[in-house]
């Protein structure tokens, strides 16, 4: 299932017959049966499909089920349609078939307002500025906000750059009077309406994804910006990271100097960095202790220039950031060699590598094991453990990749 593998999932289900009285149970990620959990994979769809699958089984998600036609798209989607799917006013507007989603409206007005997976509404679903038309004419609310992510449709519309995912619908619900705060005005370039909201409240330039009020609220789980820019993005990371030098430019009078100092480290950029501290050589010693998570943010993040830069300047890599990870817990998870080769070469970063982070209990090469099974994909984990072993790591029992488990076996081997 996970390697998506549909010859081997057949053979398996021909072969052991006794699996597939379970091919409807939620055994997967988020509570969902193997369907949904493969609805965007035309082939596997097919396999699960003819061993019995129910096409219309929902995942068990306590925000709201996502329905298999949620997920899919084009042939697999097709094919769900044609094995009896129904699709209910979300999967309408994922699908983007307006003749369907006007004839289930005309039905029922009221679906216009239905829930579906993450507890979203159809308008999150939409697709096209068509889609989004017909739902706005019978009556959507624009800043509804899903359950899980209490995100409203417009921010679940972005992908980390400017013109990727949904952008331009996004920018189209802003226009048609969705709401917008300080994140999506940055993500969007609305320069005007970023001016009016820093000049109500200069203090929004503190705000972070996936902290505060975009932080985890249980059992709500992180706001949608988590994933649709990234973690602890600051407004002036947004706005760089979509490529509205215009909309930063507005944003830099209205900084403090520590945020200046933030966002040029963040950036990799050490001269001007620098030139703050010229300016203000005692700025770093001045850090609140929240300050100094930057170096950690920017360590799960697997940016090694903004990692070595802030290490340079003297941020502490020992404040803990994502699950109470270090600095070297979180470059290890990412499968960021940079990143943890330049925390190693502190003492204040070889100090971490015994430490065990307060939510999970593990160390850095514990993460790193779990990492090269969860983590990005590409991740260097076999390297980072080789820098953690040799740093004086110790060994960790769990699972990990084939590739770690054999760094650590030739180290066992040589160090019995």
């Amino acid at each position: 299932m996970q390697r998506r593998d549909a010859a081997a999932l057949r053979r398996l289900l021909t072969q052991h017959a006794e699996f597939r009285p379970f091919i409807n149970a939620p055994f997967f990620p988020f509570n969902a049966p193997a369907l949904v959990a493969c609805a965007g994979d035309a082939a596997m769809v097919e396999v699960l499909l003819e061993v019995g699958a129910d096409p219309n089984k929902r995942s068990e998600w306590w925000a709201g089920g996502f329905h298999p036609l949620h997920v899919a798209t084009g042939v697999a989607a097709e094919r769900l349609l044609a094995a009896g799917a129904v699709a209910d006013a979300c999967a309408a507007a994922h699908l983007d078939k307006p003749e369907l989603l006007a004839s289930l409206l005309a039905a029922d007005a009221s679906r216009v307002r239905e829930r579906g997976g993450d507890g979203q509404t159809p308008l999150h679903f939409a697709r096209s500025r068509r889609v989004i038309d017909l739902l706005l004419d019978a009556g959507a609310d624009l800043d509804a906000r899903d359950v899980d992510h209490r995100a409203t449709a417009a921010e679940w519309m972005l992908d980390r750059s400017r013109g990727a995912g949904r952008y331009d619908l996004a920018q189209y619900l802003v226009e048609r009077g969705a709401s917008a705060d300080i994140m999506l005005a940055s993500a969007l370039g609305r320069t005007d309406d970023v001016v009016a909201m820093l000049r109500r409240d200069p203090a929004l330039l503190d705000e972070q994804t996936g902290r505060g009020r975009y932080a985890e609220m249980p059992p709500s789980s992180y706001h949608i910006y988590f994933w649709t820019i990234g973690s602890s993005r600051s407004p002036m990371d947004v706005a760089a990271q979509f490529g509205h030098d215009d909309t930063l430019a507005a944003m830099l009078p209205f900084a403090t100097p520590v945020q200046r100092l933030r966002f040029a480290c963040r950036r990799g950029d050490a001269e001007r960095a620098r030139a703050l501290l010229r300016d203000e050589p005692g700025l770093v010693a001045s850090l609140a202790p929240n300050d100094h998570r930057a170096v950690t943010d920017a360590a799960w993040n697997g940016d090694a220039a903004a990692v070595a830069l802030m290490l340079e300047l003297g941020f502490d890599p020992a404040m803990p950031g994502h699950d109470a990870g270090t600095a070297l817990h979180c470059a290890a998870w990412q499968g960021s060699v940079a990143s943890v080769a330049a925390i190693l070469g502190y003492p204040a970063g070889r100090a971490l590598l015994t430490t065990r982070d307060a939510h999970h209990g593990g160390t850095p090469l514990g993460w790193c094991c779990h990492g090269s099974l969860h983590g990005p994909a590409g991740g260097e984990h076999a390297g980072i453990a080789r820098l953690l072993l040799a740093a004086g790591a110790a060994m960790e029992e769990g699972d990990a990749s084939d590739e770690v488990e054999e760094v650590l076996m030739e180290w066992r081997e040589g160090h019995r």
